[in-house]
């Protein structure tokens, strides 16, 4: 998601890549909308946070269950956090980890959805500035933001503590290191290194800590959050220099080189980030092709088709922005 939103046509041209075998390439411009009656059936649910403007105290957490069709907002003024964002779910669906500034500091906690008990903080022995937070696919440890660095945490056995803290990266702000995800065996981590238009991808072997860019964006061209799907997939977000619209793409895990996959269900013209994966044929994430806000949408993978989620529910009415989607269907 960007700061201002330029509305421009793109051209499908400039954006064509190899499709992955049986999926449908190149966004769509003036996507259309498919009708709620044919949405499709999910058990699980997503989180999102949502705000008018990035850092402007109003940010909230909320909770959609699919199968109970129900929005809950999740914080509230008892927690002494404000603005929350970024929540991500345990491997288990039990636990939430979130970033939010608590006493003026940005900080990152895990909370039990339903408990009548406050979120713990995590980096409060860290102190500084701590965002991005990310479960491992074991469930055994976090990765973490802190202070333009990343960090590894450990977890305890009880999963409401982290036990130590290790320096991945040490180079503090000289290059800023964000949005690490780390693939399902651990063996690689993802991030963005860079700031604005320098920002890129690269995955780090987290054995020997060798980094490769992993993105070659056209030229003014910058990527961000780059989100695992599994051991062979990735996504990311790419702003073109030339309109200033974001577009999800796909790429392999294991190939640095070669043209990533723009996906048939980003629209051209609009921005579309922050995917949320939601199993092998589905990809949850925030569009603003259908409201002058981002919206959550769910696109098909095989034909780019995309529905917007809880329309009832979940609308731009409010003005608000809806981001940083995650989903689970674990309970």
């Amino acid at each position: 998601m960007k700061t201002s939103t330029i509305a421009l046509t793109l051209s499908a041209t400039l954006l064509a890549a190899p499709a992955f075998a049986g999926t449908a390439s190149g966004c769509i411009p003036q996507h259309p909308l498919e009708p709620a009656s044919s949405f499709p059936s999910l058990p699980g649910r997503l989180v999102f946070h949502s705000y008018v403007s990035y850092g402007d105290g109003g940010s909230r957490l909320f909770l959609y269950d699919f199968a109970a069709k129900t929005l809950t907002r999740l914080d509230s003024a008892a927690w002494n956090i404000t603005d929350p964002m970024n929540a991500h779910f345990s491997p288990d669906g039990k636990r939430l980890v979130f970033m939010g500034r608590q006493l003026g500091n940005w900080h990152v906690f895990v909370w039990t959805p339903g408990s009548p008990q406050a979120p713990v903080n995590l980096t409060s022995s860290l102190g500084g500035r701590n965002e991005d937070p990310k479960y491992s696919f074991d469930g055994t440890q976090l990765v973490i933001k802190h202070e333009g660095d990343l960090y590894l945490g450990q977890w305890a056995t009880d999963g409401q503590s982290v036990v130590s803290w290790q320096a991945i990266t040490t180079d503090g702000w000289a290059t800023e290191e964000s949005m690490p995800y780390l693939t399902p065996s651990g063996k690689y981590l993802f991030f963005v290194a860079g700031t604005g238009a320098s920002m890129r991808i690269r995955r780090m072997d987290m054995a020997t800590k060798k980094t490769t860019t992993f993105s070659t964006p056209p030229d003014g061209a910058h990527e961000y959050y780059p989100v695992v799907r599994d051991y062979s997939t990735y996504f990311y977000t790419r702003t073109l220099a030339n309109t200033g619209n974001d577009q999800i793409l796909r790429h392999p895990i294991g190939q640095a080189t070669g043209k990533p996959e723009v996906l048939a269900l980003n629209d051209c013209d609009r921005d579309n980030s922050d995917a949320a994966p939601v199993d092998e044929d589905l990809l949850a994430f925030s569009s603003d092709a259908y409201d002058s806000t981002y919206e959550l949408v769910i696109g098909d993978l095989r034909n780019g088709k995309v529905w917007r989620i809880a329309p009832g529910l979940i609308s731009g009415s409010d003005g608000r922005n809806k981001l940083g989607a995650n989903y689970t269907a674990r309970r």
